[in-house]
């Protein structure tokens, strides 16, 4: 179980290395703010702000029948965010198991994308354990990850800027209000605590 667990935090984790092949966006306008609507479906177990409809991709787990790993997107001019999920059968609530599989969804994220770590810290959900890295991708792209272990669920946000040594304080503050904003939505469902 651990096994199959471990391969789908590398693959949601992965899609901040797919994210940052992509070439960088032209020099950012300083623009109003999109509206924030909720971007989670129903029953995913959380709530999230998104600055506009994602797009949805859903794929079934290999080896997995019945499990699938969703993936909602919205990509501004400001930063890309993502949301990923999975829902698998068993529970997991041991805090070492826990660890053990967010370590290892961050090294095989950083080892499929060439990421470099840049920091790393434990954080939670309510009560629920999680772990936050910041990277910085060879093709010049960051994202700031934070992944959640909610006792069946994997739930991970991601936020992805390609940030410019000559960006505006405005931009670096739309920057950072934007993820404070959806990193701070993003919160669970009653059915999911």
């Amino acid at each position: 179980m651990l096994r199959t667990i471990f391969i789908s935090i590398f693959l949601a984790l992965s899609v901040a290395g797919v994210t940052a092949q992509q070439p960088p966006p032209a020099r950012l306008a300083v623009q109003a703010e999109p509206a924030w609507t909720n971007g989670a479906p129903a029953n995913a177990g959380f709530t999230v702000l998104m600055p506009g409809k994602p797009s949805e991709q859903t794929q079934p787990m290999e080896g997995r029948p019945g499990v699938e790993h969703h993936l909602l997107m919205v990509e501004t001019k400001l930063a890309g965010f993502v949301v990923s999920y999975v829902v698998f059968p068993e529970v997991v609530t041991d805090p070492a198991d826990i660890k053990v599989l967010l370590d290892r969804g961050r090294e095989g994220a950083l080892s499929s994308s060439g990421a470099t770590l840049k920091s790393e810290k434990e954080i939670k959900l309510n009560d629920y354990f999680g772990r936050e890295w910041l990277m910085d991708f060879p093709s010049g792209f960051s994202a700031t990850a934070r992944a959640y272990w909610v006792k069946r669920r994997l739930l991970q946000a991601i936020f992805v800027i390609a940030p410019k040594s000559d960006d505006s304080p405005e931009i670096k503050r739309l920057r950072q209000e934007a993820a404070t904003k959806f990193f701070d939505s993003f919160r669970l469902s009653d059915d999911a605590r």
